[in-house]
Order: structure tokens, then C-alpha cells, then sequence
């Protein structure tokens, strides 16, 4: 596989960081709908949609935490990860079309126990979409 960071215990520090962004698409949101079996009409139906507070379709919560995912098992620290846990607070909704940057900065290390903390940031232009902890292991 190619493009993943590598890195061991030893090369991560506190304050770490990396990011990267991804636009939403309307397949996005199809696709994990079905993965998931979430079949929310708030995600999937234009008209009911329409009638909340949110005015149209957003993406789902946890479609954000697949990017969680993906920052921790792609990026940082990449290939030699295992995901321990997650916290995730969602503030504000990420509809189709939105470019979301999601960034995580290392804020505690063990170096006996082989665990990281990453903060995480999820923003949708400079609003805040969700923020949370991740608790990862690097093997």
C-alpha cells in the first residue's frame, strides 16, 4: 500500500501533526448509509430533510469518524496503528459539497505503554464540525 505513514513510537513526538481534506459527496453519503444501515431520513431524503433545522441533507456523525479513521490508520502514525478509542463531539453540520479538513496533533505519549492520544480537529471552512480524542496503540 502506498502513501502510508510508517512511524514507530520512538518517531512520534508531542504536538505532532497532520491533516487532510475531503469534499462530501452525495455517494458519500448513499455509500455509507448502506455500510452502516443508518437510514436516517435527515441523511437520505431532500424532503424531509428540508422540513428540520438543517434546511437539506447532511452527512452523517460517524461518516466523520470514518475520517477519524482514516487520519489515524493513513496518517498519523499510519500503517503501525491500532485504534484503541474514540471520543467525538459534534458541533455543527457537514452538508454535501462541504470540504472538510480533518487534523490530529499528538497530545500525549507513552512510551512503555506504546499509546498515543491525538487530539482531533474536524473543521468545515473555520467552523468547528466535530472535535475528539483518539487512543491509539502503535505496534
Amino acid at each position: 500500500m502506498k502513501n502510508i505513514a510508517d512511524k514507530s513510537i520512538d518517531q512520534m513526538s508531542i504536538g505532532d501533526k497532520s491533516s487532510f481534506k475531503r469534499t462530501v459527496t452525495n455517494e458519500d453519503i448513499i455509500e455509507f448509509a448502506r455500510i452502516s444501515g443508518d437510514i436516517n431520513p435527515l441523511h437520505l431524503d431532500a424532503k424531509y430533510a428540508a422540513s428540520t433545522k438543517f434546511k437539506k441533507r447532511i452527512a452523517h456523525g460517524m461518516f466523520l469518524g470514518a475520517l477519524c479513521s482514516r487520519l489515524v490508520g493513513v496518517y498519523l502514525p499510519g500503517r503501525r496503528c491500532l485504534y484503541l478509542s474514540q471520543d467525538l463531539v459534534f458541533k455543527n453540520p457537514v452538508y454535501i459539497g462541504d470540504t472538510v479538513t480533518v487534523t490530529g496533533r499528538v497530545k500525549h505519549k507513552s512510551n512503555a505503554a506504546r499509546i498515543i492520544e491525538i487530539a482531533i480537529e474536524i473543521k468545515n471552512k473555520k467552523k468547528l464540525a466535530a472535535y475528539g480524542t483518539a487512543k491509539v496503540q502503535i505496534l
